[in-house]
């Protein structure tokens, strides 16, 4: 690793899907305009050969690869990658999900000088393009009884008007963010109550308890490629992916939130429906 430039851990969790995971190592040696990285890929225990084929890949595609013997969902997953890259100096990890693509060759080495500026900023995101090419709004205001029911698309409304617009905001999106290992260290990462779905705004509430702040910066961006094909889940899918939101936000507002068992249940039975809708 070149000692110019902040080391960084870049994660990526695999879960079936190898062949992505290997076409993303390839761009990101060959796109990526940043020159101290080391790419770890953690295989979450994958139903089919991905492990083998992932571990085999390792040294001619030069990353660190690790074997999950669990499927221990998106924050367990990720945090294997985190505490190892805070224990081996790595001053800040990368979350990358495999369904990203690079927009620009700068992205990286834009966001670490955004929490190379600020010492409070912990946790730092680009604007984040879907596969249709609309843009995933940022979340900008601390999620309320208000906004997250009635109120839900009023708050989109204000979300776009800020999609351009860098700043502080009050999460970003897990599928590319840009960590500072010394802050997580302090809340000890991620929690992993969670299996998929809520990681971000829990992520918040701890790093804000450490007085840590969530940046935006729309000036470098990526594409979700994940965001639209979820669209297209069948109705079975659909139902289990509302499930696990609605475990992990219970998580979220009773314990992070301290909502009141009437607004968790109001709230799940609001989203329920603009779920639905969409």
């Amino acid at each position: 690793m070149n000692s110019m430039k902040p080391a960084v851990l870049i994660i990526v969790l695999n879960y079936g899907m190898y062949n992505l995971t290997l076409k993303m190592i390839n761009e990101l040696h060959t796109e990526l305009d940043y020159d101290n990285y080391s790419i770890m890929v953690v295989d979450n225990c994958s139903p089919n050969e991905s492990a083998k084929v992932l571990a085999n890949r390792s040294k001619d595609l030069n990353y660190i690869f690790i074997a999950n013997g669990k499927n221990t969902g998106y924050a367990a997953g990720n945090n294997i990658g985190i505490r190892y890259a805070i224990n081996n100096g790595y001053k800040y990890s990368w979350i990358l999900n495999n369904d990203v693509e690079l927009r620009e060759k700068s992205v990286l080495k834009e966001l670490v000088g955004i929490l190379e500026e600020n010492d409070d900023i912990a946790c730092v995101g680009p604007k984040i393009y879907n596969a249709d090419g609309s843009i995933c709004a940022p979340y900008c205001r601390r999620p309320s009884v208000w906004n997250m029911t009635l109120g839900a698309f009023e708050d989109k409304k204000y979300r776009i008007s800020k999609q351009d617009v860098a700043g502080e905001v009050y999460r970003i999106y897990g599928c590319c963010m840009l960590l500072k290992n010394r802050a997580m260290a302090e809340i000890d990462c991620m929690d992993e109550r969670t299996f998929l779905y809520g990681e971000e705004a829990i992520l918040s509430e701890r790093l804000i308890k450490k007085s840590y702040r969530t940046y935006y910066d729309p000036a470098v961006s990526v594409t979700h490629l994940g965001s639209v094909s979820m669209k297209k889940a069948s109705p079975d899918s659909k139902k289990r992916q509302i499930l696990e939101q609605e475990k992990s936000r219970e998580l979220y507002l009773k314990e992070y939130r301290k909502f009141s068992p009437f607004e968790i249940w109001f709230c799940n039975m609001m989203r329920r429906l603009i779920s639905l809708v969409r």
